[in-house]
């Protein structure tokens, strides 16, 4: 844990964002698994998936799109990898409840067709001509 390179980024756009820096390259930070970092109520901070509906882990945040950058404490450090632990975990959850949907659904129209032939709904029937 404290060999990875945690910062926390305070973007252009008012953005906090906290992630594991992959790359610090001429004009560019490669960030893997940022987080957004939210105010609560009651005066604490929450972290939310930064891209919530995309399976992609590393971007690239230009240095024009940043004000500053710093490395964060040790327990923001904890805080931060158990929260993308348990994010990854529910991912996992969501793509097997996902596969066994399909599955069910597969199974369910396979029945339907196959009635549906043997009801002679598929079949087509010869015609006879007189």
């Amino acid at each position: 844990m404290e060999d990875l390179n945690i910062r926390h980024f305070k973007l252009t756009n008012g953005e906090d964002i906290v992630a594991v820096v992959s790359a610090k390259n001429k004009d560019n930070w490669l960030l893997e698994r940022p987080v957004i970092v939210n105010p609560n109520l009651m005066g604490g901070y929450s972290f939310a998936p930064w891209f919530p509906f995309s399976k992609t882990k590393v971007f690239k945040v230009a240095f024009s799109n940043i004000i500053n950058s710093t490395g964060i404490d040790p327990d923001v450090k904890e805080s931060y990898l158990q929260f993308v632990l348990d994010m990854n975990k529910q991912l996992k959850k969501i793509e097997d409840g996902n596969q066994q949907m399909l599955a069910e659904m597969e199974a369910d129209i396979e029945e339907k067709v196959g009635q549906m032939f043997e009801d002679g709904v598929l079949v087509k029937k010869k015609r006879i001509l007189h």
